[in-house]
């Protein structure tokens, strides 16, 4: 009957503001916003925009300082929180990433918050950077650097589930690109080593540096910041650049050649080389190849070819122990390839070590 209804309304009308009262503040600023939403929902007024907004609200309920981050923003912030953390060099990949990822994504798609990003987009992405134009080139991006921002973003986004701004990692479950396009090295022979060490042309500069980098196998950046603080005894004993973060030092014992070349030199060793950036250096290089007659590419098994390179010396380095039958691990402790467990583990090999650096060819003609 009406009059029964009536009752049974207003029994659960009280026993409705009875509940209400007992929730706290922020349960009945939730109720309200929940409201809100069914009432414009039901009048067909709740637009994706007006959700977002609502959305919005509850969370600055929860936690008055919320604001939405934007994917740019984070990715701004996040590679701003590594600098101290990590080496010049891969500050510059971090820094490269945002550029070539927010690009590829779109900038409405950068405006929006950092967790409305999808794994589709990034997928998307990834795709697009490898069309992307090199600057000042008219070669694009290979797929080994677009992996290297994948790589980068996956901890840009880990960061941003870890703070709250996304439920999920986007980019966690995309797969790397096929690299296939990666630039195959290839050592240089003996025979073609001394014909640049022996060039008119070669400074005494780049003979040191040319002459350590193959008896050594150090890079080029570490190679021209060497100086005789590094030389202890018959050893170069330094911290590489790509291991600055992990604080792993190599020790490098010297061929005879070259503490004939260092013989009484104070100082910085490569004062000139020092002070110009390592793609000036590298073109140097080049040139230097192309005026001893040593080709800048080669033809390996199976039609490919390969570049060379200063760090081709690096390869040369490996290869020529390789081929004395000197152990893997001595190889990988000399060229500082190994894990700090490999590495604490084999510190057992100091006589090898000697033994492997005096199976190294002469480069004296």
């Amino acid at each position: 009957s009406k009059r029964e209804a009536q009752k049974l309304a207003n029994d659960w009308e009280a026993a409705d503001r009875q509940i209400s009262g007992n929730h706290s503040d922020l349960q009945r600023a939730y109720r309200k916003i929940l409201e809100t939403g069914i009432r414009e929902a039901e009048a067909r007024e709740l637009t994706l925009a007006r959700f977002e907004e609502l959305l919005t609200r509850a969370h600055r309920v929860a936690n008055p300082d919320f604001r939405v981050v934007s994917l740019a923003e984070h990715l701004a912030a996040w590679v701003g929180q590594q600098e101290a953390h990590v080496s010049p060099k891969s500050l510059k990949v971090y820094q490269d990433m945002p550029r070539r990822f927010l690009s590829a994504v779109g900038a409405r798609s950068a405006g929006e918050p950092v967790g409305n990003l999808t794994q589709e987009q990034v997928t998307k992405a990834l795709a697009k950077i490898t069309k992307q134009k090199i600057r000042g080139t008219d070669r694009t991006i290979k797929a080994a650097t677009a992996n290297m921002d994948l790589r980068a973003l996956r901890r840009a986004l880990r960061s941003a589930v870890d703070q709250g701004l996304a439920r999920s990692n986007a980019a966690e479950g995309v797969r790397p690109l096929p690299a296939d396009d990666s630039t195959e090295r290839a050592p240089f022979t003996v025979v073609e080593v001394r014909q640049i060490l022996d060039h008119k042309d070669t400074s005494a500069e780049w003979h040191g540096a040319i002459l350590i980098a193959a008896h050594t196998g150090l890079r080029l950046g570490d190679v021209i910041k060497l100086n005789s603080g590094h030389v202890e005894g018959t050893r170069f004993v330094l911290r590489p650049e790509k291991t600055k973060r992990s604080r792993k030092a190599i020790s490098v014992p010297l061929s005879p050649p070259i503490l004939a070349w260092i013989a009484d030199r104070d100082g910085d060793f490569f004062p000139t080389l020092k002070n110009k950036k390592t793609g000036t250096l590298s073109t140097q290089f080049r040139r230097i190849m192309d005026k001893a007659g040593v080709p800048r590419e080669v033809k390996l098994d199976g039609d490919t070819t390969a570049k060379r390179s200063f760090h081709s010396l690096r390869h040369s380095f490996t290869s020529w122990l390789a081929d004395n039958d000197v152990h893997s691990d001595v190889r990988q402790q000399l060229t500082g390839h190994s894990s700090a467990g490999v590495h604490a583990r084999y510190t057992h090999h100091d006589e090898a070590l000697e033994r492997a650096i005096e199976k190294l060819p002469s480069l004296q003609s």
